[in-house]
């Protein structure tokens, strides 16, 4: 192996060994209690987060990181012979940062006037991601004796990345916890 070769090889097998490792630490994303129903006349779709580990999330917080959990809902009526006809769909993101100051978690969920503060983060993803609310739209879209699914897509993502970095980095995943996806089947 000539001497020109060995600084190339030992770079790319640091890089590999990075990615692997960063691999190894990604977070995953659990769905709890994923229901479609009408609250006040509004087709709503409710579900619960939760995380399988706190401490990536947690040491990327503290380092001053912005994080964004990010859903997207999208109903669909079966039954169409190409494709679905989609029904509704809508989308939400709750963010979440610690104060350095207060020394506290802080998330901002829509809908809600204030945010949530708390300086364990297990207790304020509890209390946060533990019941969340996708508003799809009217209740009376839905048409009796039809099925639809609902496609439920949740990611975990830093939210503070300068668009010229993140277009340097293109291969870069930005995610914290890789995006999951969740189908619920239904006939109302």
């Amino acid at each position: 192996m000539s001497q020109r070769r060995r600084p190339f090889l030992a770079a790319v097998l640091a890089l590999v060994l990075a990615l692997w490792g960063q691999a190894a630490l990604a977070q995953s994303l659990v769905l709890s209690n994923l229901v479609v129903d009408n609250q006040s006349g509004a087709l709503t779709a409710r579900f619960g987060v939760a995380l399988d580990s706190l401490a990536e999330v947690s040491d990327a917080l503290q380092a001053g990181a912005t994080l964004a959990l990010s859903s997207r809902g999208k109903l669909t009526r079966e039954g169409g012979l190409f494709s679905s006809p989609t029904v509704a769909k809508a989308e939400m993101s709750c963010r979440l940062k610690y104060d350095q100051l207060t020394r506290e978690y802080v998330m901002a969920i829509p809908g809600r006037e204030a945010p949530l503060k708390n300086p364990r983060l297990d207790e304020l993803l509890r209390t946060g991601w533990g019941s969340l609310a996708l508003e799809l739209g009217a209740w009376s879209l839905l048409e009796r004796g039809q099925e639809y699914s609902l496609d439920l897509d949740i990611r975990l993502h830093q939210t503070d990345i300068p668009n010229w970095f993140r277009r340097t980095l293109f291969f870069w995943s930005w995610d914290v916890a890789p995006q999951t996806s969740y189908r619920l089947h239904f006939k109302y």
